[in-house]
């Protein structure tokens, strides 16, 4: 369970259901995505972050501001098919009013870390070409630049990193 100065990160638990399926339905937070959720399929969502946690250590997980306790978003990997290979994508999504404070960077390199120590093999991530902030965070994490492509209907630049 990894914690920096700051932020809590941990496997999801059935409680943070609600708020999940809060964020996952709620504009803001879903920006540069394909959109919000509807309560049914948020929760579905939800479903597979718990899922991918139980067999991946640093799976999508909750980031808790620790000086209020509220859960600001998630950071980790998910399962993806990506010309048709599997991959572990990392990704992290942050609430507004914890974007711009260090946090993505924080709670990625606590993962990462998490990461080092359990797995080998390659982890990609796809960011929005308009998502200035989430391409400088990915490359402070230490992804470089492979190619854009479409991914699903969308355009994204995709980023890889080699673990172990």
């Amino acid at each position: 369970m990894p914690l920096t100065e700051r932020l809590e990160l941990r496997p999801p638990v059935e409680g943070d259901r609600s708020r999940f399926v809060e964020l996952f339905c709620d504009d803001e937070f879903m920006v540069f995505s394909g959109g919000t959720h509807t309560p049914e399929s948020a929760s579905a969502r939800f479903d597979r972050m718990l899922e991918r946690a139980a067999e991946v250590p640093f799976a999508k997980q909750p980031v808790i501001e620790r000086s209020s306790g509220v859960i600001v978003g998630y950071s980790g990997v998910d399962r993806y098919t990506f010309e048709g290979k599997d991959r572990l994508e990392y990704g992290c999504r942050l609430v507004p009013s914890a974007r711009g404070r260090g946090y993505a960077t924080e709670a990625g390199l606590a993962l990462l870390e998490v990461a080092e120590a359990a797995w080998t093999g390659e982890l990609i991530a796809m960011i929005d070409p308009r998502n200035t902030p989430s391409a400088n965070v990915i490359i402070k994490l230490g992804f470089s630049w492979w190619k854009r492509a479409e991914v699903e209907g969308f355009v994204d630049d995709l980023y890889r990193r080699t673990i172990g």
